[in-house]
């Protein structure tokens, strides 16, 4: 029978906080995003990454993720000072870091990269409503930031300069107008869906212009793939989830609005994870 993965927000509920981890077989550190955390209303109450996990062994996540992080944010320790910690302060079996959607997702929605097809342009070419320079200063961005928080890794005193840490790619959202929802109400997003509509992108082309976009941002991220240095990426990205239908408003294939996934999405993406980590020796 598998073991659920237990999750601790050290940050969140440190009155839930263990006195200690002797119960468990082996400890995970985590940091990231809305697909390992969902924080609104600072509970584990929507379906992650993270609470997807299954092992053969006792296991703990101390996890510092948060809905809305970016990897910028991550890298200035606005909010990740707790995780740069835990990395000096106890050896964990395996790391697992989610970072850049959301910084892609920011700019989108706040009119960057995305553009008007320029006069002469194929309007029926997906490539022309980004601008490519844009698309690689914020890849460059996010890079450079991946590599301010891989470092951490091993600052001195760290017991996990050779704990396994993994990374991800998402995967590919369509486009549409389905925010996500707290308690059946709209929340927040959506995200791609608006800034298509400002650049006059057309129906047909849209879930084709974000694959593009993300397909170029995230090779920045299949890039620290090493596994000679313990740095492994789970390539999820357009083999794992069925894209939503265009045009749907909530729930849809493996999506429960534009840029999550739904229950069975993310139990998808984290058997991706298991495989790794089994891999890796933790199981």
């Amino acid at each position: 029978m598998p073991y659920k993965n237990d999750i601790f927000w050290p940050e969140l509920h440190p009155g839930l906080m263990p006195p200690h981890f002797n119960d468990y077989a082996q400890l995970l550190l985590a940091e990231g995003d809305s697909w390992f955390a969902w924080a609104y209303l600072g509970l584990d109450v929507s379906p992650s990454i993270l609470n997807r996990l299954q092992f053969i062994r006792r296991t703990a996540t101390l996890s510092y993720a948060y809905s809305g992080h970016t990897i910028g944010d991550m890298a200035a320790m606005a909010i990740s000072a707790g995780f740069r910690q835990e990395l000096v302060a106890r050896k964990f079996d395996a790391i697992l870091l989610s970072g850049g959607g959301n910084d892609l997702f920011d700019a989108l929605a706040q009119g960057h990269i995305l553009k008007l097809a320029d006069p002469g342009a194929d309007p029926a070419d997906a490539a022309s409503y980004y601008d490519v320079a844009e698309l690689d200063a914020l890849k460059n961005y996010v890079i450079l930031n991946y590599r301010q928080v891989l470092s951490w890794r091993r600052q001195p005193g760290s017991p996990n300069r050779s704990t396994p840490l993994l990374l991800h790619t998402y995967d590919f959202p369509m486009p549409r107008p389905a925010p996500a929802k707290v308690f059946g109400k709209p929340a927040v997003g959506a995200w791609l869906h608006p800034a298509l509509d400002k650049v006059n992108a057309p129906a047909a082309l849209r879930f084709d212009i974000i694959r593009l976009i993300a397909s170029d941002l995230l090779d920045g991220i299949r890039a620290f793939d090493d596994p000679a240095d313990g740095i492994h990426v789970v390539d999820t990205c357009g083999t794992t989830l069925t894209p939503a239908a265009a045009g749907t408003t909530g729930d849809n294939a493996d999506w429960v609005n534009e840029i999550h996934p739904n229950a069975a999405g993310y139990v998808k993406i984290a058997r991706q994870f298991n495989l790794k980590l089994a891999a890796l020796g933790v199981f």
